[in-house]
């Protein structure tokens, strides 16, 4: 039977792609797409099969009609249905890696496509600036650009971020990796949105801890960020490869920032749970409200939501 349902699904993607591709006004059936999207177990399949299916659907279904799509990886796919936290949360979890860890990453399958936010210039690159990490790129843009989804996935998270990144998107691609888009004027998607490379995220801005519009761009896997030189080549903003290879010491900090981090003292977080304001958790690690405020950046003291990580030393 999984053999069968694996030609099947292989012959429907290339009939749903020369349906698309030779009929312009060819008028699917949503009704006759969605059992099929629903009773198929495609975490059972070879990735290759999983995501040129996923693709050929997404083409022809409209994007806010997608929702069979989403639903269905984040039910059943191991990469949707893990780590992938509340709502609000940025960062679920971060892993710990170690030194034998090997991660190999298919970045483009099939017929799949990569789009590169670059407006024309480069303003700053992932590593330690001013005394921090840097977790990302820095492309310098006009407030009101559209900026848009880097590769296939779903929407995480999209709202605005008191930690800085102000109105901030992060999209799960179907491998497992992360890209993370911030300082935006303006939201085009919401959380469980499922976006095609080359879909709009929304438009450019300089919201949150920002000295002037650009876009922060950031790749993580299990909410820990590396720079994307591993995977693009900064003199033509191109794919290096279709494969990323990421090993522990591309997902650890440089030694030069970890000698800064460990000669400072260390910040103390507290994850906030249902019941607590910023009250009571100023009061558990004796401090005050207005302390907590600024050193959090917070717009709105009364404003805590359950998952959200509040910098308390």
């Amino acid at each position: 039977m999984g053999r069968n349902k694996t030609l099947f699904i292989a012959l429907f993607s290339a009939a749903l792609n020369t349906l698309s591709a030779n009929i312009p006004n060819w008028n699917y059936s949503l009704d006759s797409i969605t059992p099929w999207v629903t009773s198929t177990d495609l975490a059972s399949l070879p990735e290759s099969k999983i995501r040129g299916t996923i693709d050929s659907l997404a083409r022809i279904i409209p994007r806010d009609e997608r929702v069979s799509l989403s639903t269905y990886l984040l039910t059943h796919h191991p990469v949707y249905n893990t780590n992938w936290g509340p709502e609000g949360n940025l960062f679920p979890e971060v892993c710990e890696f170690t030194s034998t860890d090997t991660f190999q990453f298919t970045l483009l399958e099939g017929s799949e496509s990569f789009y590169f936010n670059y407006f024309g210039s480069f303003n700053w690159g992932y590593g330690p600036r001013w005394g921090r990490m840097h977790r990302g790129w820095d492309l310098g843009l006009n407030v009101g650009d559209t900026l848009k989804s880097s590769f296939n996935g779903v929407v995480r998270y999209a709202e605005y971020n008191e930690g800085g990144y102000g109105n901030c998107v992060v999209v799960r691609h179907l491998n497992g990796l992360e890209t993370l888009y911030a300082h935006m004027s303006e939201l085009n998607c919401k959380r469980g949105d499922f976006v095609l490379a080359g879909e709009s995220l929304g438009l450019g801005g300089s919201t949150g801890r920002s000295t002037g519009p650009h876009l922060h761009w950031e790749w993580r896997f299990h909410c820990q960020s590396f720079d994307a030189m591993l995977a693009i080549d900064t003199s033509s903003f191109a794919l290096r490869s279709d494969v990323l290879t990421l090993t522990k010491k591309d997902l650890t900090d440089p030694p030069e920032y970890q000698i800064k981090k460990t000669a400072k003292s260390k910040s103390v977080y507290h994850t906030v749970k249902s019941g607590e304001t910023l009250s009571s958790i100023a009061r558990k690690y004796k401090t005050s409200v207005s302390k907590l405020t600024k050193l959090n950046r917070l717009r709105d003291a009364n404003k805590l939501k359950i998952g959200q990580r509040i910098r308390v030393k």
